[in-house]
């Protein structure tokens, strides 16, 4: 009964590229915070709460890659994988967060517009060039590790370098935008409009992943057709043992574990047991993909067997 073996090479890549987010945040914030302040643009000093999102979620979320990866998890530790689910939601509450915060900043230059200074704002345009080509590198590579190994932070991580490419993008549309019509008195709302545009997208992106997170977090039991393809197997081989004591699954990061409980006949040889323990089992994994069955034998005492719709 073997469980599923986390790939370490994949864990170290994704360790390793959520630090090289966080390194270029770090290394990018500073110039950008200037350029940001003497241009006067909103687009461009919201762009500096993305920033400090992506300090905070990256260092968080290296930490737990690093944790889960060096921590050498086991079948039914259920801590990693809680821990990443914890993180990855962390990450995505920060990031709506931010987007409140710059949603509020947008309605302010609303209604109070803000002259651009067009040698600063031309020299953030283009940084928001260099900006969306390192984002949308980073969006492609996270993405493919998410899928190479299912982690709830690497989700995070990379539907945030998504959000951050289109943040880039938007910007700069918005600057250039707002520099060709500069001649006109209205042109001041640009600026703030294309700030609060982003933030009507990126919220709606980032919101299921808080939702997922929660449901996950309040531990809820198997949904009812995954419990339904349980039940179909153990009525498959319900002459393969004499007593069925109950089923107690958990959800842990991208796993399953479901643990049956089940007595057998005491004249029944051990060899035979064992072959119907693994043919459940396997059966039960490959309906549930992602799952780890356990098999835990009870004595015979006070059998709880299987409904009689579940016999048929």
């Amino acid at each position: 009964m073997n469980s599923p073996v986390p790939d370490y090479g994949v864990l170290r890549k994704q360790e390793q590229v959520v630090l090289l987010s966080l390194l270029l945040a770090v290394f990018f914030s500073l110039p950008a915070l200037a350029v940001a302040l003497l241009s006067g643009s909103m687009l461009l000093l919201s762009d500096m709460l993305d920033y400090g999102r992506v300090i905070i979620s990256s260092l968080l979320g290296w930490r737990i890659l690093r944790a889960v990866r060096t921590g050498r998890m086991q079948g039914f530790d259920y801590g990693a994988g809680k821990l990443q689910t914890f993180g990855g939601m962390v990450g995505a509450a920060l990031y709506v967060v931010t987007l409140l915060v710059m949603a509020g900043l947008s309605v302010r230059h609303l209604l109070h517009p803000v002259a651009l200074v067009q040698t600063f704002t031309v020299l953030g345009a283009l940084f928001q060039i260099g900006g969306f080509a390192v984002s949308g590198w980073l969006w492609m590579r996270k993405r493919r590790l998410a899928r190479a190994a299912f982690s709830p932070v690497m989700e995070m991580q990379w539907r945030a370098s998504r959000a951050g490419a289109l943040s880039c993008l938007a910007v700069f549309l918005g600057l250039v935008l707002t520099l060709a019509l500069r001649r006109f008195t209205w042109s001041v709302y640009l600026d703030p409009l294309c700030a609060l545009a982003f933030i009507v997208y990126a919220g709606a992106s980032f919101l299921p992943v808080l939702a997922e997170g929660i449901n996950e977090l309040l531990d809820k039991t198997l949904q009812e057709d995954l419990q339904l393809r349980i039940d179909r197997r153990l009525a498959e081989h319900f002459d393969g043992y004499a007593g069925f004591h109950g089923v107690r699954s958990r959800r842990s990061g991208g796993l399953i574990f479901i643990e049956i409980a089940l007595s057998f006949p005491n004249e029944q040889l051990v060899g035979k047991a064992v072959e119907v323990v693994e043919r459940l089992r396997r059966g039960i994994e490959s309906d549930i993909p992602g799952s780890d069955v356990r098999v835990v034998l009870l004595p015979m005492e006070e059998p709880c067997h299987l409904p009689e719709r579940e016999k048929r």
